[in-house]
């Protein structure tokens, strides 16, 4: 049986930006781990939380801090969703190529992890694979 995790793209890019956000993969760990359903709907559940603060902080910020989809950017034909922070007097930004899950792909994606766990532990092995590409990619400018 083959995956098509492609489909799962946005719930992986979703991921990855609070990863990259939150300098911790313990959320994409739970999920690449889990031995239940129930432990990959409460993580889902924790990483939409703190991504729908991470979209407010960029909102309130003006677009220093935050994550948000960049509507006008393409990488290799995907659209991409920026990571921005501050570390010391340094903004730092991380590119992501994807775009972040909306509400009818996370129903999908938790409907399918029921079925098959298998799903939900590859989507998570993919989601780290995207944050090694950004962090490969990072733009740091005094600030």
């Amino acid at each position: 049986m083959s995956l098509n995790l492609k489909k799962y793209r946005g719930v992986a890019t979703s991921l990855a930006a609070v990863g990259i956000a939150s300098r911790s993969y313990s959320i994409i760990d739970r999920i690449a781990n889990a031995l239940s359903y129930d432990s990959v709907s409460r993580a889902l559940y924790e990483n939409s939380r703190i991504l729908e603060n991470l979209l407010r902080r960029n909102i309130e910020t003006g677009g220093d801090e935050g994550i948000f989809e960049a509507p006008h950017e393409e990488i290799e034909g995907l659209k991409v969703v920026k990571i921005v922070s501050k570390k010391d007097n340094t903004r730092v930004v991380d590119t992501v190529s994807g775009y972040l899950a909306d509400d009818e792909q996370i129903k999908n994606f938790l409907e399918e992890a029921s079925k098959n766990i298998r799903i939900a532990r590859s989507v998570a092995s993919y989601a780290m694979s995207m944050i090694a590409s950004a962090l490969s990619k990072r733009e740091e400018k005094e600030a």
